[in-house]
Order: structure tokens, then C-alpha cells, then sequence
């Protein structure tokens, strides 16, 4: 019965969102100038309510006192909100959990830290078509990663939120 009912909320759902829900990739520019990618997919739920998975990568790294892997895991809770013919906004709230390994030149310290935070962002969407939109946006990562007195004070100001442009493909 569990599974019927299940199976009918889902249905119901389907019908009544517009798409099936989207993919998209962006680039930011993060709090330390870094470069991140973001890529995510989300499955509308109902009526401009949607279910987001998020990945994000930094692809640059500072060579002049450390290497950054830095890795982020999203799930958010996102509703689309048509203000004007052709723009949109879409406010998220979720949990992300960040994965940082920071390995210092000229020694031999490498510090790991991995945390999960409740995050909220915003984006701004502008529709080509009813397949294609551009967005701009703003993700708050919560607390910056805790490698403060390990080692350089540069470090300090490693990435706790970005401004993103990307793309997304309506599905």
C-alpha cells in the first residue's frame, strides 16, 4: 500500500510540474580567487519545488604556498519563482558537506578537514527558451574550513561562498 501510495505522489507530482527538472554547470570565482565549477541536477517535486543535487571543485590551485583539493557535496530544497516573462528567481536552502585536503610547499604538512553545514543561496534565472535559461547566483557555504594557525596566515581566507554564471538545461 506504502508503494502504491508512493508511486501515486509521484505521479501526481509529475503531471503538475511544468518540466521534469534540469542539469546545469557554472563557474565562480571564490572568496581566495579561486576557480570552482559547479555542476548539479534537480528533480521537480511539485509545482516549482525541486530536489537538487549539487557537486562543486576548485580547478585552480595556489602554487605559491599550497595545493587545494577542495571538493563540495549539496542536497537542496529549491522553488522557481516567476517574477516577470522570461526571469525567474530560485532561492535553495540544503546541507552541504565540504572536503578539503591542503598539502603546504616547503613541508611536510598535510591538513585535512571535512565538515557539513545548512546553506542557503539565491539565483536569477533568464530564459532563452522554454529549454535553455542563463543564471546568476549566490551560494553561502557557512563557516570557512579550520586550517587557520597551521601554517601561512594567507590560507586563512579559503572559500565559504561564491557568486556563480552558468547555465542550465531544462528538462
Amino acid at each position: 500500500m506504502k508503494k502504491i501510495l508512493l508511486l501515486l505522489i509521484l505521479f501526481v507530482a509529475g503531471v503538475q510540474a511544468d518540466s521534469v527538472g534540469n542539469v546545469g554547470i557554472g563557474y565562480s570565482k571564490g572568496d581566495n580567487d579561486g576557480d570552482m565549477i559547479t555542476a548539479f541536477g534537480s528533480l521537480n517535486v511539485i509545482a516549482g519545488a525541486a530536489l537538487r543535487l549539487e557537486y562543486t571543485k576548485n580547478i585552480s590551485e595556489h602554487p605559491e604556498f599550497s595545493k587545494e583539493d577542495v571538493s563540495r557535496y549539496g542536497l537542496f530544497a529549491t522553488y522557481e519563482l516567476f517574477l516577470l516573462p522570461g526571469f525567474s528567481a530560485t532561492p535553495k536552502i540544503g546541507l552541504v558537506k565540504t572536503d578539503g585536503e591542503f598539502e603546504f610547499i616547503n613541508s611536510v604538512k598535510k591538513v585535512t578537514d571535512n565538515n557539513t553545514q545548512f546553506t542557503y543561496g539565491l539565483e536569477l534565472d533568464y530564459y532563452f527558451n522554454d529549454q535553455f535559461s542563463a543564471f546568476l547566483g549566490y551560494t553561502d557555504y557557512g563557516d570557512k574550513l579550520d586550517v587557520k594557525n597551521l601554517a601561512d596566515e594567507k590560507i586563512d581566507n579559503l572559500d565559504s561562498a561564491n557568486y556563480i554564471l552558468g547555465f542550465k538545461l531544462h528538462l
